[in-house]
């Protein structure tokens, strides 16, 4: 009976001393994200290569920067070029490579491919994308992520900054003990078109770390500009 009960008080001990040990709080930091973009038709010299198919075809190009903790501490700068294909009036197929030059590691590299799908119902615009991307990193990092994001956005009546809300998961799929959830990204924006061909998207995004044994949890400010060829 002494020994059960010596058991007994050691492992109300321990349950006691871990109860006291405070949870371990996510990091949270604030960043800028900013981003110049110009999407367009391929070059004319393809169409007749492509046919029926050029002018479902749009490519683009995008250079940004996103920061530290600190606004003007630079991270990151990358440039993007993606391609697109209409499928249907619903229905887009896509793929983006990108360049990073990284600050405090080495530059990395990176492509994906996407399929996206919207839908219009009344005054609401809804959509999803889906996105397999692939990291060229060594083995033990982030390798190959899955991404799911689902969009609403809403259209007021004579009004030209129209709310537009969307949540997206990112998904590991590359480790050796299964698939885990990386983290989820809530981004709340708008769009404003000053002229023909040109809108900027200011944005508030929060990106929320998942199963990872040191989150980090970023608020993050966001202003895209882009300038649409086609439209101008």
């Amino acid at each position: 009976m002494r020994r059960i009960g010596l058991v007994v008080l050691l492992l109300s001990c321990s349950w006691a001393g871990m109860a006291q040990e405070p949870a371990l709080k996510p990091d949270v930091r604030q960043e800028l994200w900013i981003s110049a973009a110009v999407r367009g038709r391929a070059p004319k010299f393809m169409k007749d290569l492509l046919g029926d198919h050029y002018k479902r075809l749009r490519l683009s190009g995008e250079l940004g920067y996103r920061s530290a903790d600190n606004f003007f501490a630079g991270r990151q700068i990358y440039t993007d070029l993606g391609a697109r294909y209409k499928v249907n009036d619903w229905l887009y197929l896509g793929t983006e490579y990108r360049w990073a030059n990284r600050t405090n590691n080495a530059n990395r590299q990176r492509i994906a491919f996407n399929a996206q799908a919207r839908k219009s119902l009344g005054r609401f615009d809804l959509g999803y994308r889906f996105t397999y991307q692939r990291n060229y990193l060594e083995r033990d990092r982030q390798r190959t992520i899955l991404r799911n994001r689902f969009s609403v956005d809403y259209n007021i009546r004579k009004w030209k900054l129209d709310p537009e809300f969307s949540v997206e998961f990112f998904t590991r799929t590359d480790r050796p003990d299964g698939w885990y959830r990386l983290g989820t990204r809530y981004k709340l924006g708008t769009t404003w078109s000053p002229s023909k061909g040109h809108s900027f998207g200011p944005a508030l995004i929060y990106d929320r770390d998942g199963q990872v044994n040191w989150p980090t949890n970023r608020v993050i400010w966001s202003v895209d500009y882009v300038i649409n060829l086609r439209r101008l």
